[in-house]
Formats: C-alpha cells, sequence, structure tokens
C-alpha cells in the first residue's frame, strides 16, 4: 500500500458548512427516494430494491420493505407516542443469488472492524476514512438519475488485497452493507420526526461510531471517551466528535 498522504481520493478540501449543506441535499434526496419504493405488508415477506451489484455479479446489497419496526407499536417518536415506523427497511445481501441471513449489529461491524485491525493497521485507517466520508455522503454519486454509492476505487482495492472476504461476503459488499444500514437509519429517523438533514442523527451518528472505533484502535482517541459517549444520548452511539475528525484523519481536510 502507498502512503496514507498520497491517497488524492480521500481528500475532502472543503469548510464544514459547505459540507453540510452538500449532504443536507444529497441526505434529504436518498430519504424521499427509499420511501417512495414499495413495500409488501405481509409479515415475513419483502419486496427488495437492489441498491449495488458487485462487479463479478456474485453480490447484490439493497433492501426489503418492509422492516420489522414497520410492524411494531412501540417505537417512541420525536413527539412522544409510540406506535410503528411505516418506512423501516431491511438491510439484506444475496450472494450467487442466494439471500443471506447477514449479522447487521453494531457487534458484528465492530469485530470486522477489530479483525481488519489484526490483519492491516493501514486498511483498517482507509476504512476509518471511508466512514467519515461515508456520514457526509462524500462518495453518494448521481448515475441514472439516482444518488449511488461509489467510494473511491484506489481506496477499495488496496484494502480488498489485504482482507477480501469477512464472515462469507467480500469486505466490498459488506461496506456497502454498511451504507445501506446508514440510509436505513436515516430514513428511521427522519420519519420518528428527528431533522435528521442538519442533526447527527441517523446516518452521520451511525457511521461517525465506527470511525471513532477505528481512532481507538489506531491509539489516536481514548478507550474511556468512547465507551463513555456510548451512555449519553442519544444512547447507543459514539460518534467521533466533528471537531477532532481532522486530527485523526487528517487527508480529509475539512476546515
Amino acid at each position: 500500500m502507498k502512503p496514507i498522504t498520497e491517497y488524492d481520493s480521500l481528500h475532502i478540501g472543503m469548510s464544514q458548512r459547505d459540507l453540510k449543506n452538500q449532504c443536507a441535499i444529497k441526505k434529504d434526496n436518498l430519504i424521499q427516494t427509499a420511501i417512495s419504493w414499495n413495500g409488501c405488508n405481509q409479515r415475513g415477506q419483502f419486496e427488495y430494491h437492489w441498491i449495488w451489484e458487485s462487479p463479478d455479479g456474485r453480490y447484490q446489497v439493497g433492501v426489503g420493505k418492509y422492516g420489522k419496526e414497520y410492524y411494531a407499536d412501540t417505537i417512541k417518536h420525536k413527539d412522544g407516542h409510540r406506535g410503528n415506523n411505516p418506512n423501516d427497511m431491511n438491510p439484506s445481501i444475496k450472494k450467487d443469488g442466494v439471500l443471506l441471513d447477514f449479522d447487521s449489529s453494531f457487534g458484528h461491524i465492530f469485530k470486522f472492524l477489530e479483525d481488519m485491525y489484526a490483519v492491516s493497521p493501514q486498511a483498517s485507517e482507509l476504512m476509518g476514512y471511508l466512514m467519515v466520508r461515508n456520514g457526509y455522503l462524500c462518495d453518494h454519486q448521481i448515475i441514472d438519475g439516482e444518488y449511488k454509492y461509489v467510494p473511491p476505487q484506489d481506496v477499495i482495492q488496496d484494502i480488498l488485497e489485504v482482507m477480501p472476504e469477512y464472515d462469507g461476503i467480500s469486505s466490498e459488499a459488506y461496506l456497502h452493507y454498511i451504507d445501506t444500514i446508514a440510509w436505513n437509519e436515516d430514513v428511521k429517523y427522519h420519519t420518528l420526526g428527528y431533522d435528521v438533514l442538519k442533526s447527527g442523527y441517523g446516518r452521520l451518528n451511525n457511521v461517525l461510531t465506527y470511525a471513532h472505533f477505528i481512532a481507538v484502535l489506531l491509539r489516536r482517541s481514548s478507550l474511556y471517551k468512547i465507551c463513555s459517549n456510548f451512555a449519553r444520548i442519544p444512547v447507543g452511539v459514539s460518534p467521533l466528535l466533528r471537531a477532532e475528525i481532522n486530527d485523526v484523519y487528517p487527508v480529509l481536510d475539512i476546515r
């Protein structure tokens, strides 16, 4: 692998304000697109919308509608009432045409990132950069009229060289799966009444938590900080503070 500083594709070079404004436009478009998709309202049955296919055609990543929160009546909305989340989706992966029962938990993703660090700290660092860029939708580009996740291919190829697969799927497919989970987080929080366009709710808190975890592995952030933040509101996430992003991932150059 080349030195991190030579990955020009990771550079953002924008002000925090301009980056947030650009992100809000993309995020709103992605949320409205997902909400517009049809679903099957029979529990256990899904209407699938496939978002990404690997170059070799072996993997597909997408969502099934509707997810489990569609059928719940205990989901707390921002205004305090409880009910269902009518736009919940089920992030999904197919391999060789077979739908996989793949773990989407924080724990599994943390293990993936930890195991990657054990194989290659630099690959782990590259993944941290991708997580921050994902949080701000830097790699979402309009293709055929819709925003698609297109992470830098030079970074992807170098990660695949050291960790081609994890738990039965390619690391590239896993990255797109994480993106789909984050997309669903935006859709869910938006539906529950939270302002995901201007706040960290949804995708940003989700993927910046992974970036924070990688920062701890790289010894650029402290274990006590990430653990203590998990107990604060919003409970269950511990995003890397925006003021710390450039210190941990300087090639981004967020001004």
